[in-house]
């Protein structure tokens, strides 16, 4: 299956080896402009209301490492047979360092039905996000700034959550299905080439997804 694959980025080494896991015959396009703490949502709503993009669509950070890109095959597939429009991995009580809403995903791995999304984002006012979240649960959490958004999506679209997660590390995210690895993501991308220790356990996660991915294709 040939898929877009859209990326915020901010370092063109890592995200070289990001694309290195994925089949060539994709689609990949890199954002840059999207920066700052504001500019996760800007990118966003970059996704779900370009034209540029139709159907599904793979947004997965730079230092996200696909290990069976089959497997994210069947997550679409599945999505299409059972009219779901987004997936994600829960921001809260799934991630042991994440604990902001569970009703919301975190973006660093989603697969979006854009076309179906793009019918109603018109409908998206994020100056609502405290009726958004009110409305999904009490106490509401909008730490982040795409919190909105994903209220909004979850009130309006039928979606499903990846919830068997490992760590390679104590702060890597490895999204399993039965069992098997789809990827894994090894959050702080912005220390790569710059923290020595973050870098280096960010290379142990691109070891681990070589590894797996090898194993996997054999």
């Amino acid at each position: 299956m040939i898929k877009t694959i859209v990326t915020r980025s901010a370092n063109d080494k890592l995200y070289n080896i990001f694309k290195s896991f994925w089949r060539d015959d994709n689609i990949f396009i890199q954002k840059k402009e999207f920066v700052g703490f504001n500019g996760a949502l800007d990118y966003l709503l970059h996704l779900l209301t370009c034209t540029d993009y139709d159907g599904f669509i793979v947004n997965a950070d730079e230092d996200f490492f696909c290990i069976n890109e089959n497997l994210i095959d069947s997550v679409i597939h599945h999505m299409v047979k059972n009219d779901i429009v987004y997936c994600g991995v829960p921001d809260g009580g799934i991630i042991s360092h994440r604990n902001k809403s569970p009703f919301n995903s975190n973006p660093f791995f989603n697969v979006f039905n854009a076309s179906a999304i793009r019918t109603k984002i018109l409908e998206f006012d994020n100056s609502k996000q405290f009726e958004y979240a009110n409305k999904v649960e009490k106490n509401g959490n909008l730490d982040e700034p795409f919190a909105g958004l994903f209220y909004w999506l979850h009130l309006n679209f039928k979606h499903t959550n990846f919830t068997h997660i490992e760590s390679t590390d104590g702060i890597s995210t490895v999204i399993k299905i039965n069992d098997e690895p789809i990827g894994i993501h090894s959050w702080y991308s912005r220390e790569y080439g710059k923290d020595k220790a973050q870098t280096d356990r960010i290379n142990n996660c691109i070891e681990y997804a070589v590894l797996k991915q090898k194993n996997t294709n054999q």
